[in-house]
């Protein structure tokens, strides 16, 4: 199941999701989609919506970085949440 996203939507990231520091959108050239940073997190956190596009990845902020995560890995909150 999809959730729709929107730029600055708050989401919940739960514990041992996986943070890809990437860019996941490029595809001119397959080899700069390899991850630079891969981070699993520790425990629940939450971050912000950045960027969004058609794949099965959005862009986050979350701890002070940019990270790329599958859709199907944050939940949305606020009043909206599905």
């Amino acid at each position: 199941m999809t959730r729709p996203y929107q730029i600055g939507d708050l989401v919940h990231i739960p514990q041992s999701v996986e943070l890809l520091d990437c860019d996941l959108y490029q595809e001119a050239d397959p080899q700069l989609t390899i991850p630079m940073r891969v981070l699993n997190t520790a425990g629940p956190t939450i971050g912000v919506i950045t960027e969004v596009t058609s794949g099965p990845y959005v862009r986050i902020f979350c701890d002070g970085s940019h990270w790329s995560v599958k859709n199907s890995s944050i939940y949305k909150l606020g009043k909206d949440s599905i």
